[in-house]
């Protein structure tokens, strides 16, 4: 069966409608700070160097978001950074994760960004073959540490 998904910009009203997926792929996020990230990136005026995108199925259910912001890169020159991704559609997510990669390069076409980055949070080994089998390549580890923890002694 031939899949066909929709992309369109992430709305104020997509964004309690995409929170399912959201905590899947990042469990440690609640609604509220969903809610408070989605609407600083939710309507604003295009080009802006952030933005989402909300990917639907042909049953018109969200199976795929993601959000992303635009930055200098090194290697890269302009890249479109995705901090969000996340995709799972109910006949499985290699479809959807698909679909949802060429929502990010389209969009990254479209704002003449010369590379795409893309965070996969801890546990994301099948999402990560699936990139691979796209074209990308893994190049960095990211760490980080929340602020509110003890300042590193020297």
């Amino acid at each position: 069966m031939v899949r066909s998904f929709t992309a369109a910009p992430l709305t104020a009203e997509d964004i309690a409608v995409a929170f399912p997926l959201v905590h899947a792929a990042l469990p440690e996020i609640d609604l509220a700070m969903w809610r408070s990230f989605a609407r600083g990136i939710v309507g604003v005026p295009s080009p802006y160097p952030a933005g989402g995108a909300c990917l639907r199925n042909e049953g018109g259910y969200v199976c795929g978001v993601l959000t992303y912001r635009i930055e200098g890169d090194l290697r890269h020159g302009t890249a479109l950074t995705v901090d969000l991704f996340a995709a799972l559609d109910v006949t499985g997510e290699a479809a959807a994760t698909r679909a949802l990669l060429q929502v990010a390069e389209e969009k990254a076409r479209d704002l003449h960004c010369t590379g795409i980055r893309v965070s996969i949070a801890r546990g994301g080994a099948n999402l990560a073959r699936r990139f691979l089998t796209s074209g990308y390549r893994a190049e960095a580890t990211i760490f980080c540490k929340p602020l509110d923890d003890e300042p590193i002694r020297a």
